[in-house]
């Protein structure tokens, strides 16, 4: 054997010898690399296992979860479904061109009577005419343009609406917007307020109706007046400025005593382009329909008020009269007689001016000290009726436009102050209507008055008055917006036709910041001559 062969035998056995020693160390627990290897693989067994066996108990929990989920999610679903089909209003949804979409409840169907909703115009579900639709239609392009408060565009959109059949809906929006915040939608909730109504009728009548028995006399004066005035505007109906004075006397006369119904319906035939006949009949029809439906209370009849103030009809007062002008006048002790018997206090003629005035006062969110001082200064009923029956304008435009908001009138009380006062003297009737509000800005009267065409600024300079005289002219308002309670530039004409009529005068005095008085003067008629009592 030669060296060579002797080393790598040497060298083998070594190597045998190594690896029988290894592997006495693996079985004898020796924990060298290799092992700890092995057993570092199997706790990641044992891990892995564990993690399996978590992952799927998670998995059937989230199984069950889930069923339970769903299940729980369907009854409620179920239930808010059924609850939405059963109740008495309504939800649905509208495009920009309301347009009903597929998001409605089961109740739409009694409320508009129909079974076909979604698709629809809601205009066409409310039944709404050409001009209604119209209106409807730019209150909702408002709210999508969402230029102004949601709030503010919504209080904008009309939300009663009469149906043919009798009942009334009201129809109350809200903004639904996309995830961009854009209005995507409005969602409007119906509901039929028909008994609500009535029940409010009834209760606005029950008020009225004491009011008027608290002041029966002066509420029959405003008959005859009223009677005077339709009379006039059917025999004048191609005169549009004199009918339309009417109209918003009477409308504002009817608010004085609470007669809710006809200023509504005079508010409506104000709107109208040109006043018809047939709308003139309607306020006739309705006074006719509120006293026929109250007679039992009121005991009232259209056709017979104008006999009821004096022991002989009015037109034997009218004949009375003319006797009298033929004779060349009367004698003192006639004068006396007939003065007496066809006077009677201002307060008779004004209704129930203190109430209509706090009510507009409050609904304008202004407080508002008022009174009346002279209501017991006896005048002629037919010279002083008219005048003092248009007062309800300038008392309206005393709160409204003149009296500022609380928050405006400093460094004057936050309360404003108005006053009524009736005087005579011996040769006239004297009325003022006085407020300590913010003045006629005449600067503004003269911007109005030129931009709608009504004078231009050479003429304004050269007046006396520097345009006072302005606020008479039919039309002329400086209001931005024309409401149900003022703003057609008509009231001031009104005042103005009633005082001309008595052959009387108007004087106003007014100073910015400092308030505004009225001051007319009516002549007494002859038999009413004499020293005031």
């Amino acid at each position: 054997m030669t060296d060579e062969l002797l080393r790598r035998a040497v060298a083998a056995e070594k190597t045998v010898e190594v690896l029988k020693k290894k592997v006495v160390e693996l079985y004898n627990g020796d924990t060298s690399s290799m092992q700890r290897q092995v057993e570092a693989a199997k706790r990641r067994e044992a891990d892995n296992k564990k993690k399996r066996e978590l992952a799927e108990v998670r998995a059937a929990e989230l199984a069950r979860y889930s069923q339970t989920l769903e299940a729980e999610v369907a009854r409620r679903t179920e239930a808010i479904k059924t609850i939405l089909d059963n109740v008495t209003f309504g939800f649905l949804v509208v495009n920009r061109d309301l347009v009903v979409q597929p998001e409605t409840t089961r109740s739409c169907v009694a409320l508009f009577d129909t079974t076909t909703i979604e698709g629809r115009p809601l205009g066409e579900l409310l039944r709404l005419g050409p001009r209604d639709t119209e209106q409807l239609s730019l209150s909702a392009d408002q709210v999508f343009e969402d230029l102004l408060p949601e709030e503010v565009s919504l209080a904008q959109m009309p939300q009663k609406f009469p149906l043919p059949d009798g009942r009334i809906l009201r129809a109350e929006g809200s903004v639904i917007r996309d995830g961009a915040r854009a209005v995507r939608a409005i969602l409007f909730t119906i509901s039929d307020i028909s008994a609500l109504e009535e029940a409010t009728r009834e209760s606005n009548d029950n008020r009225t109706l004491v009011g008027i028995l608290r002041q029966k006399e002066s509420f029959q004066a405003f008959l005859v007046e009223t009677q005077h005035h339709l009379r006039a505007a059917r025999h004048a109906i191609t005169d549009q400025p004199l009918v339309r004075r009417v109209v918003h006397t009477v409308k504002g006369n009817s608010a004085s005593y609470g007669l809710v119904e006809l200023v509504e319906l005079t508010h409506t035939i104000e709107e109208k382009a040109v006043i018809e006949l047939d709308d003139v009949e309607a306020i006739t029809d309705a006074l006719r329909l509120f006293l026929a439906r109250h007679r039992g209370v009121l005991e009232i009849d259209y056709d017979k008020v104008g006999d009821e103030g004096f022991s002989i009809s009015a037109d034997q007062i009218s004949q009375f009269r003319g006797i009298i002008a033929r004779m060349g006048g009367a004698t003192p002790e006639l004068q006396d007689w007939t003065a007496r018997v066809l006077a009677k206090p201002a307060a008779h003629l004004l209704g129930p001016v203190e109430d209509f005035t706090t009510r507009l006062a409050e609904r304008l969110g202004k407080s508002v000290d008022f009174a009346v001082e002279g209501g017991d200064t006896v005048v002629d009923v037919d010279t002083m009726r008219p005048v003092l029956m248009s007062l309800s304008h300038l008392l309206r435009n005393a709160v409204d436009h003149g009296v500022e908001a609380p928050h405006a009138r400093a460094p004057k009380p936050e309360e404003g102050r108005v006053r009524l006062r009736v005087r005579e003297d011996a040769r006239a009737y004297l009325v003022e209507v006085e407020d300590d509000g913010v003045g006629i800005d005449l600067a503004r009267v003269a911007a109005r008055a030129i931009e709608r065409g009504f004078a231009t600024r050479e003429v304004i300079d050269k007046m006396p008055d520097h345009g006072l005289s302005l606020i008479f002219v039919d039309g002329l308002s400086t209001a931005e917006v024309t409401t149900n309670i003022s703003g057609r530039g008509i009231g001031m004409s009104a005042v103005k036709s009633a005082v001309d009529a008595a052959r009387g005068k108007m004087e106003i005095r007014t100073q910015q910041g400092k308030g505004t008085a009225f001051l007319l003067s009516v002549p007494k008629p002859d038999f009413a001559m004499g020293a005031p009592q």
